[in-house]
C-alpha cells in the first residue's frame, strides 16, 4: 500500500487498514516528511517554494478544519476583535501547504522574492563584556541533562551541539534521543550525560537522574514524563512561549494552560528557587524576525547560567560545525547569554501571532450610534464594532435588528457577561459567510494587510476558493484566482448582497444557505427564551449558553501526547 505522508492523515489511515490484514504487509511512503524537507531547505539541498500561505482572518471562523487536515503545529489560534481565528506561523511553516485543503475560502497564496521578507538578518551582539559562566567542576560526577521540546523544532540538533561542544571541552558524552511526531506537535526528549574521564555507564536518565532540565516548550517540560527525571536539586530552565498542542490545532477553542499552573508543577518537582523562565519566542522574533532560533537562545541562557558546564567558545564552534544558519544561531546563542546577565539589555518584542489584527469598519450613522450608546453599556465599543460590520454586511436595518435584540438582553444582564456572549454569538450567526460576504472580505483591507506582511507592498496574491455551487457540481479541488484580475468581479458580486435571502438570490436555495438562515432564527429564539427567564444571581449560565463554547477542559486534556 502506498501513502503520502505530507499531512500524516493518509499514513495513519493506511496503518490502521494494514493492521487488520493477516500476515506481512508493506507500507510505502511516496512523499518526504515535511519536517525533513524543511531541514533540507535550510541546508540548501532542496529548493524553497516561491510562495507562502496566508489566512485572511476576516473570512476565517476558527473552525479548526485546516488544522484537522494538516496536523501542522504552524496552524495556530489567533485572537482578534471578532473572536478566535486561525493564522499560519510563517517562521515554523514546513511549506507542505496541506492546510490549503481546509474547507474554507480564507486561504490565499502570496508570491515572494528570493528572500523571505518575514525573516531579518541576524543582529550582531557583543559579548566581550560578559562575565565567564560559573560552571561546576564535575570531578568524578556524571552530569545528567534532559532537553524537552516539540518535534521538528530542533531539540535533537541542540543535543548534538551540546554533545559536540562538550567533546571540544574534553568531556565524555553519552546521549539518547526520544523523538516524537513533529506534525502532531508531539514531545521530543533528549538525554545527555557528561563526565570527565570514564564515560557514563548508561545514556538514559533514570528517575531523579537529571541535574538540569532545559524545556524548550514549558508544556512538555511540565509533563510527568519529563519531570520523572527531576529531583529537589534539579535546575530548571524553560521557555514560556505558548505553542498549541495537537489537540488545539484541530480545536482552537481549547484554552492553553496558564503559566502559573505549569510553573507550580515544575516548582513542586525541582529546585524552584533557581528556576529560570523566559518568553524566548518573543525575544527571538524581536531580534531576528523569526522564531527558528528559539532553542539556541535558550541554550545560551543555560550555558551562561552555568547549568550546562561547557565553554561558550566550544558551543559556538559546534554551531559553526553544524553548518545551518550559523550567523543567526551564533547571534541567538549570544543573545541568550546576554539575557541571562541582564534581561534589559536584550530587546523584547511581541511574537508575531500574539497581537490581534485590526478590523476595519466604517463609522455608524448618528441614529445607530445613539442606539449603540443606549445598548452597549460596558461593552459599547464591541457592540459598535459588531453593528458597523453588519451595516457593511447588509444594511442599517439589518444592524438595527441586531441592536434591538441585544438591547433586550442588556436589560436583564447583571454583570455584562451575558450581553457580550449574546452579541458575539448573534453577530456570528447573522454575518454568515455566503458568496456576497466572502467577496466583500476578499477585497477588504484586512486581507491586503496580511498579504503585505508576508509578501511586501507589491505582493502578488492568489485566492484559493472552492465555491459551493461548483463543489456541488463535482469540482474536487480549489481554484487559484489571481486577486488583481478577479477583484473587480468580487466587488460586483458584493453589490449583489441586496438579493441575499430573497426569491431572486441565485445562491440562496443551496442547502447550506438555508441552514445558515434557519440558525439565525433558532439562535434568536434561544436568546429571547433566556431573556424571558426570571433574574437570578446565576446569570453566567445564560452567558455560557449564549457563547456556544464547550466547557473548558482540564490541563491534562491539552498536554502533549
Amino acid at each position: 500500500m502506498a501513502s503520502k505522508s505530507g499531512t500524516g492523515c493518509e499514513s495513519v489511515e493506511a496503518q490502521e487498514r494494514l493492521a487488520k490484514v493477516k500476515g506481512v504487509t508493506v507500507l510505502i511512503n511516496d512523499q518526504a516528511c515535511a519536517a525533513q524537507a524543511r531541514r533540507l531547505r535550510k541546508r540548501g539541498t532542496v529548493a524553497t517554494p516561491k510562495f507562502r500561505t496566508v489566512i485572511n482572518h476576516r473570512i476565517c471562523e476558527g473552525c479548526g478544519d485546516c488544522g484537522e487536515v494538516s496536523n501542522c503545529l504552524s496552524v495556530q489560534p489567533l485572537e482578534t476583535p471578532l473572536g478566535l481565528k486561525t493564522t499560519i506561523d510563517q517562521t515554523s511553516c514546513n511549506l507542505d501547504f496541506s492546510c490549503l485543503e481546509g474547507d474554507c475560502p480564507s486561504f490565499m497564496t502570496i508570491e515572494i522574492g528570493d528572500e523571505d521578507v518575514a525573516t531579518s538578518a541576524a543582529a550582531p551582539i557583543d559579548v566581550s563584556s560578559l562575565p565567564a559562566p560559573a560552571h561546576r567542576d564535575l570531578g568524578a560526577d556524571v552530569l545528567g541533562i534532559r532537553l524537552a521540546g516539540i518535534g521538528g523544532t530542533g531539540v535533537v540538533t541542540v543535543a548534538q551541539i551540546i554533545g559536540t561542544a562538550a567533546m571540544f571541552d574534553g568531556k565524555q558524552v553519552r546521549g539518547l534521543d526520544q523523538t516524537g511526531l513533529s506534525q502532531k506537535a508531539g514531545p521530543v526528549v533528549s538525554d545527555l550525560r557528561l563526565s570527565v574521564g570514564e564515560p557514563a555507564v548508561s545514556n538514559l536518565l533514570g528517575s531523579g537522574g537529571a541535574d538540569v532540565i532545559v524545556a524548550f516548550d514549558l508544556l512538555v517540560g511540565a509533563d510527568d514524563k519529563t519531570l520523572d527525571s527531576a529531583g529537589p536539586q534539579t535546575r530548571f530552565i524553560a521557555s514560556t512561549s505558548p505553542t498549541p498542542t495537537g489537540a488545539m490545532i484541530g480545536h482552537p477553542e481549547l484554552p492553553y494552560p496558564t503559566d502559573g499552573d505549569l510553573v507550580s508543577r515544575v516548582a513542586a518537582r525541582t529546585d524552584g528557587a533557581v528556576a529560570i523562565f523566559v518568553d524566548a519566542a518573543s525575544i527571538a522574533h524581536a531580534l531576528f524576525g523569526s522564531t527558528s532560533s528559539v532553542n539556541i537562545f535558550l541554550l545560551g541562557v543555560a550555558v551562561q547560567d552555568g547549568a550546562i558546564p561547557i565553554g561558550p567558545a566550544a558551543v559556538e564552534r559546534a554551531i559553526a560545525l553544524n553548518g545551518v544558519a550559523v550567523d543567526m544561531n551564533v547571534a541567538a546563542f549570544r543573545a541568550g547569554r546576554s539575557w541571562r546577565v541582564d534581561p534589559a539589555s536584550v530587546a523584547v518584542g511581541s511574537h508575531v501571532t500574539t497581537t490581534g489584527p485590526e478590523v476595519v469598519v466604517r463609522p455608524l450613522s448618528k441614529t445607530l450610534s445613539k442606539k449603540v450608546e443606549g445598548v452597549g453599556g460596558q461593552h459599547v465599543e464591541l457592540i459598535r464594532l459588531l453593528a458597523a460590520d453588519l451595516v457593511d454586511y447588509q444594511n442599517s436595518a439589518y444592524a438595527e435588528r441586531f441592536l434591538d435584540l441585544i438591547g433586550r438582553v442588556s436589560e436583564v444582564d447583571d454583570d455584562g457577561s451575558f450581553t457580550e456572549a449574546a452579541a458575539r454569538g448573534l453577530h456570528k450567526f447573522m454575518a454568515y459567510k455566503d458568496e456576497y460576504e466572502v467577496a466583500r472580505l476578499l477585497v477588504g483591507p484586512e486581507g491586503a494587510s496580511a498579504a503585505r506582511v508576508v509578501g511586501g507592498p507589491k505582493a502578488k496574491v492568489s485566492w484559493r476558493l472552492h465555491p459551493p455551487v461548483l463543489k456541488a457540481g463535482g469540482l474536487k479541488k480549489k481554484l487559484s484566482l489571481p486577486a488583481a484580475q478577479t477583484a473587480p468581479a468580487m466587488k460586483l458580486l458584493y453589490r449583489g448582497r441586496r438579493l441575499r435571502g430573497t426569491a431572486f438570490d441565485p445562491f440562496g436555495r443551496a442547502e447550506v444557505r438555508r441552514v445558515e438562515r434557519a440558525l439565525i432564527d433558532d439562535y434568536t429564539a434561544g436568546l429571547q427564551t433566556l431573556v424571558s427567564q426570571d433574574r437570578r444571581p446565576g446569570r453566567r449560565t445564560s452567558a455560557e449558553a449564549a457563547s456556544g463554547r464547550p466547557d473548558s477542559p482540564s490541563m491534562c486534556g491539552v498536554m502533549r501526547t
